[in-house]
This record gives structure tokens, C-alpha cells and sequence, in this order.
């Protein structure tokens, strides 16, 4: 049985450091702002990577602050990697992030591929009873989504 694995693509119609800029800089202003993406009632918090270099994506709301994902790979214009504790997940939930940031004819190709969801146990709440292709189907279109409002920011 292999691994639970989600991968999307989009392509930004952007050289491939602007596509990584936008993908961290800009990512509060792409990130969907609801209850399905955001942690905190309002879904008024400010996501941002913090650290130099960055060490950790992290979600602020007044005074709370969650992290979102610790940076495991930076390579500006190329990849990003992050150990992924993303609403409803957590580090020790054991899935990484990784995005890909690659040429293309129209500007970049930005493949997003979060490993190992199929860590999860089947009680895990993000599951909602699903396992194999539809619990990969159901949670890829969560990032299918978000990399839509990528696409859309620049």
C-alpha cells in the first residue's frame, strides 16, 4: 500500500524567485481567510515566516501565536520545505510540506506535496472517516484551493 500523498499544481505567471516571494512574503495576502484555512473565530490572524533565515511559518491573532510549520528547506526561486503543524495538524502529527517552485512556459510551476498523511490514525478528526484515495481527494482539494489564491495574487 503506498503512502497517503497529496500533490497539486498551478502555475503563476512569474519567474520562479517572484513565485517563491509571493508564495512567503505575500502568503498572508493568497491564504484564504475562513474557518477552513484559519485557526481563530474571525479568521483574523496574520500569517507570516518568521526568522533570518526564516525558521517557522507562524499564525498571529492579538496575542496568540500558533505555528504553522517549522522550515525544514529554503531555497529561494527553488523549494521550500516545512515540518507541517498547519489547523488541525500537529508536528508530532509526523507530515511535511513541500513546494517546488520550477520554469515554465508561462512563468512557474509550483507543486505542492504534503508527505505522509497517511501517518495519521484513522480517529485523527481531519480524516472525517475517510482513508486512501478519498481522504487524499478530500485533503487535496484543501490545497488545490489555497494554491488557486495563489495563483490569483499577483
Amino acid at each position: 500500500m503506498k503512502p497517503e500523498t497529496v500533490v497539486v499544481t498551478t502555475v503563476v505567471e512569474v519567474p520562479p524567485a517572484r513565485a517563491f516571494e509571493l508564495f512567503t512574503k505575500d502568503i498572508d495576502v493568497w491564504w484564504k481567510r475562513s474557518p477552513r484555512f484559519r485557526r481563530w473565530p474571525g479568521q483574523q490572524g496574520r500569517l507570516a515566516f518568521e526568522g533570518t533565515p526564516p525558521e517557522r511559518l507562524v499564525e498571529r491573532d492579538g496575542t496568540e501565536t500558533a505555528v504553522v510549520g517549522r522550515v525544514l528547506a529554503w531555497a529561494p526561486g527553488e523549494r521550500l520545505a516545512l515540518a507541517w503543524a498547519g489547523a488541525g495538524f500537529t508536528e508530532k502529527d509526523g507530515t511535511e510540506v513541500h513546494v517546488q517552485f520550477e520554469k515554465h512556459a508561462a512563468g512557474t510551476r509550483v507543486t505542492l506535496e504534503h508527505r505522509n498523511i497517511g501517518a495519521l490514525p484513522a480517529s485523527h478528526p481531519l480524516r472525517r472517516g475517510f482513508t486512501g484515495e478519498a481522504f487524499e481527494a478530500m485533503y487535496g482539494y484543501f490545497w488545490a484551493e489555497l494554491l488557486t489564491g495563489l495563483r490569483a495574487s499577483h
